[in-house]
C-alpha cells in the first residue's frame, strides 16, 4: 500500500508569512487578512502537490500535506494591549474551521483523489481568572481535514489535536516561574502562560462530537501526530485515550525548533515518520522506523520551490 506525503517548507517562528499590519486595521480584520492569505497560498500548493503525486505515484491510496506549528499565526507584537490579545485569539478560533473548508473545497476528490491535511497550528490565548492569580492557557491545535468524508451540509469532518507543553519560545523568550511562563508580547503587554496546556483532542465527524481525535480517516494508515515540545515530553501512551486508534503506522512532528531525537522511542506499531518543523527557513524531513527508533532518513523530491514529497510503503 503505497502512500505519499507532501510537505511545505515554510519559515514560521517570526510569523515570516505575515504582512504588517495596518494602521487603524482591527485586529479581527488583521487575522481574517492573514487567514484568506494563507488559505490561498496552500490552496495552490495543495493542487500542486496532489497533481505530481498522481503523475509520479498513480497507485498511492492518499496524499498526506503537512504544514509547520504555527503557520496560521500573526506576529504577537501586533497585539498592544490584553483586549487585543483576546481579540487575536478569538478571531482566529472563529475562523479556523471555515478556512479548512475552503481549503477542501479547492481538492474535490475527483480529480485529487483522496487528500488529508494535516494543517499545521495555530496558537491562541484564552484568559483563566482575574487580578494577580490570572494566567492564560495556551490551546496550541492543529486541525486536520480531508476532501472525502463530509457532513450532511457538505462541510468536511474536522479533528483537531492541541499541543499539551508550552516551550519558552513559544511566544517570545520566556522566563520560567511556578509551574509558568512569563512572556512580553510587545511594549506594555506582559502576560503569564500555564507551563502546560488543559485542551484535549476533540472531533466532529458526521456522527456527532467526539473527546478524540480522528486518526483512521484510510485504512490500513493510522496516523498519529506530536506537537513540537511534546514529542520530546510526553511519556510512551500518556495521550492514547485522545486517539481513535493507538497503532499509528506514521507519526508527524509538526514543529518550531524540534529535531528527530536519536533516542525517541516511538510505538512499535509506527513504521515511518515526518517532520515539518517552522525554525529558521524551515525543515522537512521523511524517516524509516524501525523496531521503535528512527534507523535512516528516507529521499525525498522537491516538486516546486519549497515543496516536499516523497512516498511510503505500508505492505
Amino acid at each position: 500500500m503505497l502512500v505519499t506525503i507532501a510537505s511545505l517548507q515554510q519559515p514560521t517562528f517570526h510569523s515570516e508569512f505575515s504582512w504588517p499590519r495596518q494602521p487603524g486595521q482591527s485586529m479581527t480584520d488583521y487575522v481574517s487578512q492573514e487567514l484568506h492569505r494563507r488559505v490561498q497560498f496552500v490552496s495552490d500548493r495543495l493542487q500542486v502537490a496532489a497533481k505530481a503525486a498522481i503523475d509520479q505515484h498513480p497507485d498511492s491510496q492518499c496524499l498526506f500535506f503537512t504544514l509547520p506549528e504555527f503557520f496560521w499565526n500573526v506576529p504577537w507584537s501586533s497585539a498592544r494591549n490584553e483586549e487585543e490579545l483576546l481579540e487575536l485569539s478569538w478571531a482566529c478560533m472563529d475562523r479556523m474551521s471555515e478556512s479548512m473548508a475552503m481549503l477542501m473545497s479547492g481538492q474535490p476528490l475527483e480529480p485529487y483523489g483522496k487528500v488529508v491535511l494535516l494543517a499545521g497550528t495555530c496558537a491562541t490565548l484564552v484568559k483563566v481568572g482575574e487580578g494577580q492569580d490570572a494566567y492564560f492557557d495556551v490551546i496550541n491545535f492543529l486541525l486536520a481535514v480531508n476532501n472525502f468524508k463530509h457532513h450532511s451540509d457538505g462541510m468536511p469532518e474536522l479533528a483537531m489535536w492541541p499541543k499539551r507543553y508550552v516551550s519558552g519560545i513559544d511566544f517570545g523568550q520566556g522566563d520560567y516561574n511556578a509551574g509558568h511562563w512569563l512572556f512580553k508580547l510587545s511594549e506594555g503587554l506582559k502576560i503569564k502562560v500555564k507551563a502546560v496546556g488543559s485542551a484535549v483532542a476533540e472531533q466532529n465527524s458526521s456522527a456527532g462530537y467526539s473527546p478524540t481525535f480522528s486518526n483512521t480517516w484510510i485504512d490500513e494508515c493510522t496516523f498519529s501526530i506530536n506537537v513540537c515540545l511534546d514529542y520530546a515530553m510526553l511519556n510512551s501512551g500518556q495521550r492514547n485515550d485522545e486517539l481513535e486508534s493507538i497503532d499509528s503506522k506514521i507519526d508527524f512532528l509538526i514543529a518550531c525548533g524540534m529535531g528527530f531525537g536519536d533516542q525517541k522511542r516511538y510505538p512499535q506499531s509506527v513504521r515511518f515518520a515526518v517532520r515539518n518543523d517552522g525554525m529558521d527557513k524551515g525543515s522537512c524531513e521523511f524517516a524509516h522506523v524501525e523496531g521503535g527508533k528512527i534507523s535512516h532518513l528516507l529521499p525525498s523530491t522537491i516538486i516546486e520551490d519549497t515543496l516536499h514529497l516523497a512516498v511510503v510503503d505500508l505492505s
